[in-house]
């Protein structure tokens, strides 16, 4: 960088310029001096998140281990295939620029959103291609609402107007489970959003706005249980007694196995039939066959594992390297919630325990979502609001001046 700027300098003074303006612009011209750091600061100065490799390794081990344990090592083969697929998803997120989120955010949007339309009307439309788009929406909605910052009321509605899409889209996909993950991180987001007042509203508007979508939660919540069939699920999820040999029967099955369960060791009851216990009821079968304590030491690495997550998401100080990595770790550790609880006999909804249980499709977009948090925690520290404002396709397609909001739907 020194002779560069030196050859720079030596040209102008040639030129006709005096020793002092000729460094002068010579150094100008290498661009601005925090963008050029940060740059830099990335390539000799990044992070390494090896802690946090080892223990995804650990899950995944833990995966294989269960499987050849409990199932005999069925699809252990085809399993380590797509792991092996993941793993260089994992590894080329993590090594990716993660500001590329932020600064192509309408483009991912539309992309995910066209692709999601594109499967469901696909012949060949199965149930684990919908976890594609439960486990990707909340990190969508959170680059497209970091997208909208200081866009005051106007930011706020298109955020909502996105947030409907992404919610219209997952109440159609299965699981129903994956819907529900979507629309509370994606209003824990809108309230993030609020609190710090990146919309630059008034203390009351922003009040009134807290109010307002937490009633929208619990509302569409309140609906689509009271939705057909979703009724009786809600009610077999803590009474299964209610409907046993429909959405009960897995409940009932859970709490027999449970209920003569030891702390170590195979328990009383391993006869029951459990549904699909390789992808829905793992941790059940390990507390049928080998005790609460080892599920309680799975249960003790993942918390760990999430509690680190969360603590590095609140330490980002780029809003954006906030907005991904809390929405990629929140949807982890909503799966992990959602999948224990079914394990001990609440059935409220199915949906996989991430690097761990079955499912292939599900853990390779597990590991690309761990890959895009660990770049973040690799380099977010060093990433400015500026250079995210360069080279954006949010700045092409919003524009805000004297107090009007102009959309640009041919940014693209």
């Amino acid at each position: 960088m020194t002779a560069h700027i030196s050859d720079a300098r030596d040209y102008y003074i040639e030129d006709g310029l005096d020793a002092q303006a000729a460094t002068i612009k010579a150094i100008s011209d290498t661009g601005d001096a925090l963008l050029l750091g940060a740059n830099f600061d990335r390539i000799h100065r990044p992070k390494p998140q090896l802690g946090m490799f080892a223990a995804v390794a650990a899950f995944l081990a833990l995966g294989i281990l269960a499987s050849l344990l409990l199932h005999d090592g069925a699809d252990v083969g085809r399993r380590l295939m797509f792991m092996g697929i993941g793993a260089v998803i994992m590894l080329t997120a993590y090594f990716v620029d993660f500001t590329i989120l932020g600064k192509h955010a309408m483009s991912i949007f539309w992309g995910i959103v066209g692709v999601s339309i594109f499967i469901t009307l696909s012949p060949r439309f199965f149930f684990h291609h919908t976890q594609i788009f439960t486990l990707l929406f909340p990190l969508v909605f959170a680059i497209c609402i970091y997208m909208l910052r200081n866009k005051g009321a106007a930011g706020i509605i298109l955020s909502g107007v996105f947030y409907s899409i992404l919610g219209g889209r997952a109440i159609f996909l299965l699981p129903l489970t994956g819907f529900f993950h979507f629309i509370i991180i994606g209003t824990a987001l809108f309230v993030v959003v609020i609190i710090k007042d990146w919309f630059g509203l008034s203390k009351l508007s922003r009040i009134l706005l807290t109010i307002f979508y937490l009633a929208t939660l619990t509302g569409i919540t309140i609906f689509v249980i009271a939705m057909g069939p979703q009724t009786m699920r809600f009610i077999a999820a803590f009474n299964p007694s209610s409907d046993p040999l429909g959405f009960g029967f897995a409940a009932t099955q859970i709490r027999l196995v449970l209920g003569g369960a030891a702390l170590l060791g195979e328990g009383a009851i391993t006869t029951a039939f459990l549904p699909d216990a390789r992808a829905n009821l793992l941790l059940t079968s390990v507390i049928a066959y080998y005790g609460w304590i080892p599920f309680a030491v799975i249960i003790l690495a993942l918390l760990v594992f999430i509690a680190v997550g969360f603590v590095r998401c609140f330490r980002q100080k780029s809003g954006l390297g906030f907005f991904v990595s809390f929405a990629v770790m929140a949807t982890f550790a909503a799966q992990v919630l959602t999948y224990v609880l079914f394990n001990l006999g609440f059935t409220l909804g199915q949906i996989s325990l991430p690097l761990i249980s079955f499912g292939n499709t599900a853990m390779v977009v597990n590991m690309g979502l761990v890959g895009i948090m660990l770049s973040v925690f690799r380099t977010g520290d060093i990433v400015t609001e500026k250079e995210l404002l360069q080279d954006s396709d949010a700045g092409r397609f919003l524009t805000w001046e004297n107090g009007k909001l102009t959309i640009n739907f041919n940014a693209r």
